[in-house]
């Protein structure tokens, strides 16, 4: 997962409040800065090298710098924070996510300091404080305790009855298009992805430590179609269920294709 190298050196060069009026559309330009953008009101979009880009209150999104950003589309009267920054990116998992959430109340009052800071005549060291004082704020502070692994430990333990993404926006309460995004930056994957992939892991565990017939396997893992299960797992191992069984019985420790 690409994100901000926190072991890097990082520079905060210049911030500021930002509000858009009513239709108002994203600034073309080409930018060779990094820019952090900290939405706490309204609906932000954005193209990033032709891809949309879509950044909502209680969101933070990083441009990459010498990228070409355009606003084709006007966005929803947001209200947000803006920090040009130099740094290195990097897919250490230290990272700080290229995107992720944050909570308005708590974070509003050190937002607010960051600009009254960048505006007045202020210290280079208490600006750069205050900038890696919200990089680290903005940090997951405990991975369980964010909503893309609260998401993943739901899928986890609804594996076999979870069958739409309908279900999770009714459990977490956010649309299909926030959770799949907020999902997809931490895990690199949608939550159907992840789902399948850990019911055919799930499959793989029952086959190898029990004693089950292959097709309660496949209900015990979530595939209400037989046959369906039966594909999936040939094109993921090449083998049969009953084979890929035999062959773990005999060598324990065979390589998964997991």
């Amino acid at each position: 997962m690409l994100g901000i190298d926190l072991c890097s050196p990082l520079y905060g060069k210049y911030a500021s409040h930002r509000y858009f009026d009513k239709n108002e559309c994203h600034v073309d330009r080409f930018c060779k800065d990094n820019v952090l953008l900290v939405v706490y009101r309204g609906v932000l979009r954005f193209t990033e090298d032709g891809e949309a880009c879509e950044v909502g209150a209680g969101e933070y999104y990083v441009q990459r710098s010498n990228t070409e950003q355009r606003g084709p589309r006007p966005s929803d009267e947001p209200q947000y924070l803006y920090i040009h920054f130099d740094g290195g990116w990097t897919e250490d998992s230290r990272a700080l996510p290229r995107r992720g959430s944050f909570s308005v109340e708590e974070l509003m009052p050190l937002l607010d300091r960051i600009d009254a800071t960048y505006h007045a005549d202020s210290t280079d060291a208490d600006r750069q404080y205050l900038f890696l004082k919200l990089l680290l704020s903005l940090r997951p502070k405990c991975e369980t305790d964010t909503l893309a692994h609260r998401i993943a430990a739901y899928v986890d333990s609804h594996l076999a009855t979870l069958t739409t993404l309908d279900e999770l926006c009714e459990s977490f309460h956010y649309s299909k298009n926030y959770i799949i995004r907020v999902f997809k930056a931490t895990h690199g994957k949608t939550p159907i992805e992840y789902l399948n992939e850990q019911r055919m892991k799930r499959a793989m565990y029952l086959l190898e430590t029990t004693n089950r017939g292959i097709e309660q396997v496949a209900l015990d893992s979530g595939y209400q179609s037989y046959s369906y299960f039966y594909k999936l797992f040939v094109k993921k191992t090449h083998l049969t269920p009953y084979k890929w069984r035999k062959q773990k019985h005999r060598n324990p420790l065979a390589t998964e294709y997991l």
